[in-house]
């Protein structure tokens, strides 16, 4: 006997209300008595750390008894839909057996993917027949003792290898009433991205992270070559510039998967000079933080995506005839053709995961007259704390629907003035009633979706699954989870920077 899945039509990646169907087919050489075939839609959000040990546990780390004490692991069911393809439900006999002939048989099946995860829904966490011990469910008992969260379903997530993952599967059982013979089981995996929550109107307001600079005037000045005689260095004003440089997005701080970034540079003289400045280079820097939990045990993983990084520039900003405080923007084009890479998966918060991001940009400036620009380099690092969408929109019946029963949750905007800072001690500013980043997006209602459509519009290239059809963490195996103490953070990715609204 064999069993496999057959998709119908295999999409990159699924996302809510898309359905998934297909086959399962049944190869038999000869007669098999079954008791029915079982497909299940199921998503798994799965995390193992280890605890904190002291130098005596730290000694008998390898024991059998301590190896397995010493490790947090938690398994939340967050998809979970069960249909029966054999018998049907109008089968006369419940719960007996059959027997099949030799040869191929084929039972379709259709499932419709859900907005919201479901492990906290009691029901769900019965997991099934056949699941648990002797079909008891006690792995359902289990995930009730965690702490739950209904929220959109995350996107598929790999790259901790025996740490964190969030997979996807149809799976089939067939089951056989012998005690002498197991059931025969097969999985196959797929993509999943979820529709992006609703997007609050566009304004003109922007968020921004700035920076003050200042060169110190008197220091060696260079010049270049002239053939074989060494041009003699321009004179330089005893005032250096100074100014500031400005990083915007709009407000609120949105990026999208697989989109350029909305990213504005701006630059301000604030003293009168004789030099020019000049944008010497430009490197723009995704940081995503994910924070794993598995019981008392925490642990925040860096990720980083470089955007751009250019160097080697000579750009004039301005120029020394400009009315102080006079605004100069950088040309775009060196980054709106950029998009986000395919790997970056957008924000999500669930049971026991949740990413985060935040963009970092530095600027590096010189000065001096075009032709010599002295050695003197300033770095000014611009971070902002930011959300990334799926790029997925929401069918409009359904936004029409949330309008209908609800006003959509949107995060306010201020109109605060940005307040002033200190030159000497320059991070980028908050503004007190700023909007708060770390507040989930708002969950669709999976009763809305009963009669709506499947999204329709472009979907992006995701590839942030590094192979879904391999094999899922196990208890018994695969990498060891790493040490861990609560609430420890790892990487360069756990600083954040404040930011400001301009209206």
């Amino acid at each position: 006997m064999s069993v496999r899945i057959q998709l119908d039509d295999p999409h990159a990646f699924y996302t809510n209300l898309d359905f998934i169907s297909g086959r399962v087919i049944l190869s038999l050489t000869s007669d098999e008595t079954v008791s029915g075939i079982v497909v299940k839609l199921e998503g798994e959000s799965r995390t193992a750390l280890m605890r904190p040990m002291g130098p005596q546990a730290q000694q008998q780390l390898y024991g059998r008894q301590n190896q397995r004490n010493g490790l947090a692991m938690e398994n939340h069911k967050i998809l979970y839909k069960v249909k029966q393809v054999f018998p049907g439900t109008d089968a006369q006999q419940m719960g007996g057996s059959y027997t099949l002939r030799a040869g191929q048989h084929e039972y379709p099946f259709r499932f419709k993917i859900p907005f919201n995860n479901g492990c906290a829904d009691p029901h769900l966490q019965q997991m099934g027949p056949g699941s648990g011990f002797a079909g008891f469910g006690l792995g359902g008992l289990q995930q009730l003792q965690y702490k739950h969260v209904k929220r959109t379903l995350p996107p598929s997530l790999t790259g901790f290898p025996g740490e964190a993952e969030i997979r996807y599967y149809v799976k089939v059982t067939v089951q056989r009433p012998s005690l002498f013979k197991e059931n025969r089981r097969s999985a196959i995996g797929f993509k999943f991205l979820p529709i992006e929550p609703p997007r609050p109107p566009k304004t003109a307001n922007e968020v921004y992270a700035r920076r003050p600079y200042i060169f110190q005037a008197g220091l060696a000045s260079y010049a270049r070559k002239s053939s074989m005689f060494r041009k003699k260095p321009t004179q330089l004003s005893a005032t250096a510039p100074k100014g500031e440089i400005d990083a915007r997005l709009p407000s609120p701080a949105i990026l999208t998967c697989n989109e350029p970034l909305p990213l504005r540079l701006i630059a301000r003289r604030l003293n009168d000079s004789a030099e020019h400045v000049f944008l010497m280079s430009l490197q723009v820097q995704l940081l995503g933080s994910t924070e794993v939990r598995a019981q008392d045990v925490v642990r925040t993983e860096a990720t980083s995506w470089v955007l751009m990084s250019l160097t080697g520039l000579a750009i004039p900003l301005g120029s020394p005839a400009d009315e102080i405080r006079k605004e100069t923007v950088v040309d775009p084009s060196l980054w709106d053709r950029i998009p986000l890479p395919n790997t970056v998966a957008p924000s999500f918060h669930t049971c026991n995961l949740t990413r985060k991001y935040e963009l970092e940009v530095k600027v590096g400036l010189g000065y001096g007259v075009p032709g010599e620009i002295q050695p003197q380099i300033v770095t000014l690092p611009l971070r902002f704390q930011v959300e990334i969408y799926s790029g997925i929109h929401p069918p409009a019946a359904l936004l029409d629907a949330m309008a209908s029963r609800s006003t959509i949750p949107v995060r306010p905007t201020t109109q605060t003035q940005p307040q002033a800072y200190d030159p000497a001690y320059p991070p980028q500013v908050g503004v007190p009633g700023a909007p708060d980043f770390d507040d989930a997006p708002p969950s669709y209602e999976d009763a809305m979706a009963d009669e709506m459509s499947p999204a329709d519009g472009p979907r992006r290239e995701y590839s942030g699954v590094t192979d879904v059809n391999a094999p899922s963490m196990d208890e018994k195996g695969g990498a060891a989870p790493r040490y861990s103490n609560p609430g420890s953070s790892s990487g360069a990715g756990g600083a954040s920077g404040g930011f400001s609204t301009i209206v």
